[in-house]
């Protein structure tokens, strides 16, 4: 912080130490607000969602990525904590790979990003493709981001007549980043699916579990 030039000699220096802790306080304030404001945001996608009735079915997955810088890997994303984040460590493109052991039915993908954060490091072009395997994944959706903050909806209403994406296989690709950033960020991914409930959930993985923690223990991480 610079220090400030006082033009009247008359002021004292009792003045002066209460004039720069307040600004230091001001400083300290304008730090801390975007992490205060990152959570708000994060709170309020995830109460939106909570009134559509949808369910998130990503702890049901085994989840990996292309690169990691260490410290910043697949356990911070899926850490459910907006201040944390995946950042990619290696060749474009970067991608994140989501593998069901059953078919599952997925309404939309929610991507959690703060442009004003991450800056270059910020998406602006996700490809959703999706497949029984890596064989045969294709494209399935494509969203396009204008300096993100907060939830990104990618709905898959269009794919199939019934409204919902079926597939045992979801890659998030990241095609572009802003300012044609190398590396990039994603602070929180989800994945709704319709179901309401654990049974229903049970029913359509074909799993005889009845509830979300046995059905995650399921899976092999």
């Amino acid at each position: 912080m610079e220090d400030t030039e006082w033009q009247d000699e008359g002021f004292d220096t009792e003045q002066m130490l209460q004039s720069r802790l307040e600004s230091t306080q001001n400083d300290d304030a304008e730090e801390t607000e975007p992490v205060d404001d990152i959570r708000s945001l994060y709170n309020q996608g995830l109460q939106e969602i909570e009134t559509l009735g949808l369910t998130d079915i990503g702890s049901l997955a085994s989840w990996s990525v292309s690169s990691f810088k260490p410290g910043c890997g697949m356990e911070a994303l899926r850490e459910d904590n907006p201040e944390l984040y995946w950042q990619s460590d290696g060749l474009q493109p970067h991608h994140v790979d989501i593998h069901f052991s059953k078919r599952v039915a997925i309404e939309r993908i929610s991507i959690f990003n703060d442009y004003l954060v991450d800056e270059s490091y910020t998406p602006s072009k996700i490809v959703v493709c999706a497949g029984t395997g890596y064989q045969d994944l294709s494209e399935v959706a494509t969203i396009s981001l204008n300096e993100p903050r907060g939830w990104s909806d990618i709905k898959l209403d269009g794919v199939r007549s019934d409204g919902v994406l079926k597939t045992f296989l979801v890659r998030l690709s990241i095609a572009v980043n802003h300012q044609n950033g190398k590396d990039t960020h994603l602070r929180a991914v989800k994945l709704y699916s319709p179901l309401k409930n654990d049974q229903n959930i049970a029913q359509e993985l074909d799993i005889p579990f009845t509830s979300i923690a046995m059905l995650s223990e399921s899976v092999v991480r």
